[in-house]
């Protein structure tokens, strides 16, 4: 696809160490992702309280992982599941700290509460743990927040929003994701906020695919010097801050 946003990285990606709907491993997603043009790939498997996801002693171990795969850098990350209003979420701070980076995500059926005060807490909580540099798919209508104050605090955080492909595909789980990541790309767009676009592919299939994102971009004319993936220098340099 010719677009102004050009996909250089893709950091919300899932091996078969994530269980469900996850069969590649990480080296068979590495060759998709030199395939699709990616010069920088993140694996952010989900946390131990996923149903067949991996143990703590595999996020603990990722730091021994290669940094680079057929010519393509590497970052080893989590999405961590927030597991309740406190903000607590499912590995503990010795082995974030280890990681490269941590997405912040609510999944059902971990996470019930489903009023705006409580969800947005839930995630500004979450801001805490080491290693938090990513919204996960925060356009999920089942658990709604106040984007206004979440995005406004995260900007102060140094984290930032995803915009999920995923969320905008016909075939979504998720509810109301174009016109939720609308909001976000417009508030993102009046506060300068950097986006990063991410395909949260579960094996290797989609690794790369923005496809519905990139034209939610172009529909709501947003900056491209407001996308991460186009610099893949600059985002480690924000994500991988101490």
């Amino acid at each position: 696809m010719m677009t102004q946003y050009p996909v250089l990285a893709d950091l919300h990606t899932h091996s078969i160490s994530s269980g469900h709907g996850s069969s590649d491993t990480i080296t068979q997603m590495a060759g998709r992702a030199s395939l699709a043009g990616l010069r920088l790939m993140g694996i952010s498997d989900h946390g131990p309280a996923t149903r067949g996801s991996a143990s703590p002693s595999y996020f603990s171990g990722l730091r021994l992982a290669p940094r680079k795969r057929f010519g393509v850098d590497f970052l080893y990350g989590a999405e961590l599941n927030i597991l309740n209003l406190k903000g607590d979420v499912d590995l503990p701070p010795r082995i974030l700290s280890r990681l490269d980076y941590a997405i912040i995500s609510i999944h059902p059926p971990f996470f019930t509460p489903r009023e705006i005060p409580d969800v947005t807490g839930a995630y500004l909580s979450a801001f805490r743990h080491p290693r938090v540099r990513i919204l996960g798919h925060i356009d999920d209508a089942r658990f709604p927040v106040d984007f206004e104050r979440l995005l406004r605090e995260a900007q102060t955080a140094g984290i930032y929003p995803e915009i999920n492909n995923g969320s905008l595909s016909p075939q979504a789980y998720r509810e109301g994701g174009p016109e939720n990541c609308r909001k976000i790309l417009k508030i993102c767009r009046d506060i300068h906020l950097p986006i990063l676009l991410s395909s949260d592919s579960h094996g290797k299939g989609h690794v790369g695919d923005m496809g519905y994102a990139l034209s939610l971009l172009e529909e709501c004319r947003f900056p491209p010097s407001l996308v991460l993936n186009s610099d893949p220098a600059l985002l480690r340099q924000m994500l991988c801050q101490p």
